[in-house]
């Protein structure tokens, strides 16, 4: 009796093909279920802790089973539990944040056979007071009024005239005449001195009025290019972020504003290089999508956009959600096939042996 070599090589070839494939199937049945699972429920983030409170809500649809989910951040309960039918719809609410307090935000998930697998979502942070502050427009600031200034009026001095004193008319007293036989008395007549006037004038003191400026006023220019950017590219309602630009006149004011909201979103003022920078708070009810923040200035109508994404996250998919029941059968089909082939490698078939009489 003698086994014909290489007569098992086939059987084995097949049993490492089948093996690979149901391996193979198993890795890649296992993520594709937990996607596709209609048991599972779904959510995304619709309202972010923010400069006016720090709640976070996620609004989620049941899956096919009724289930009980709660709102937790890092790992731990923020929120009541709350009950779903299958289908149903709900939004959670987890406890407030505080100032600058990152969390990571999840809903923990217990159905009929307790807990399953968590939604797991980004990690959410707070603003700081300093940030919120830095944003919060100005209150209880009235506007300064100069008051108008006037022009002195030219003042003319009326001149004076001082008479001189009046003179005393001088009357030399008579004198006695001394008779002599030969000389007639003699009298001498008085003398009378007019008054004379010298008037003194005093030239008028008369102010130069205010020289007025010949021609328009030249427009300021912008300084540098223009551009513009923000520090996240993508954010969520209620979040904030920091804009910046340049090439602007420096002193104007320059609008921080996004599309699709009537309000400017900040108003501040270029620096000497004609930079900007200015924290900003998303509005909780922009629509979500691709939006565009535009900085323009007041004096200059220089203007340049960013581009923005505002987005809502939904769940991430960790890996966690394998369902391991369908992993194990598969290990067990595995094991199978495997010690069927190695069963059939080495019992041999009949017509391996030589038959009787023939020489062998």
């Amino acid at each position: 009796m003698s086994a014909v070599p290489g007569a098992h090589r086939p059987a084995a070839r097949l049993a490492v093909t089948l093996a690979v494939l149901l391996l193979g199937g198993i890795v890649t049945a296992g993520p594709a279920a937990a996607i596709e699972d209609p048991t599972r429920p779904s959510g995304r983030v619709v309202y972010g802790p923010n400069c006016t409170d720090g709640f976070v809500r996620i609004a989620v649809t049941n899956g096919s089973e009724p289930l009980t989910l709660t709102m937790g951040y890092d790992g731990v309960a923020a929120g009541p539990a709350t009950e779903l039918a299958a289908g149903a719809q709900a939004t959670l609410q987890g406890r407030e944040v505080d100032w600058g307090t990152t969390v990571v935000v999840d809903v923990a998930v217990e159905g009929a056979d307790g807990p399953e697998d968590p939604l797991t979502f980004r990690d959410y942070t707070r603003p700081t007071e300093a940030d919120c502050a830095a944003v919060a427009p100005p209150t209880g600031t009235e506007p300064t009024t100069s008051a108008p200034t006037t022009t002195p009026v030219p003042t003319t001095t009326v001149p004076t005239t001082t008479p001189a004193p009046a003179p005393t008319p001088t009357t030399p007293r008579p004198t006695r005449p001394t008779p002599s036989p030969t000389a007639s008395p003699t009298t001498t007549a008085p003398t009378t001195t007019a008054p004379t006037t010298t008037p003194t004038t005093t030239p008028p003191a008369t102010t130069a009025p205010p020289a007025t400026p010949s021609g328009p006023t030249a427009a300021p220019t912008p300084s540098g290019p223009l551009g513009g950017t923000v520090s996240s590219g993508q954010v969520s309602p209620g979040s904030v972020v920091t804009v910046r630009g340049t090439g602007f006149t420096p002193g104007e004011e320059v609008t921080v504003s996004l599309g699709g909201v009537a309000a400017p979103l900040a108003t501040v003022t270029a620096d000497e290089l004609g930079r900007v920078e200015a924290v900003v708070q998303i509005p909780q009810d922009v629509v979500l999508g691709s939006a565009t923040v535009q900085l323009l200035g007041r004096a200059s109508a220089a203007s340049t956009a960013v581009d923005l994404e505002i987005a809502a996250v939904q769940t991430r998919d960790d890996g966690r959600g394998a369902p391991w029941p369908l992993m194990a059968a598969g290990l067990a089909l595995l094991l199978l096939a495997v010690a069927l082939a190695a069963a059939a490698a080495r019992r041999p078939r009949r017509d391996d042996w030589a038959s009787p009489g023939t020489p062998g």
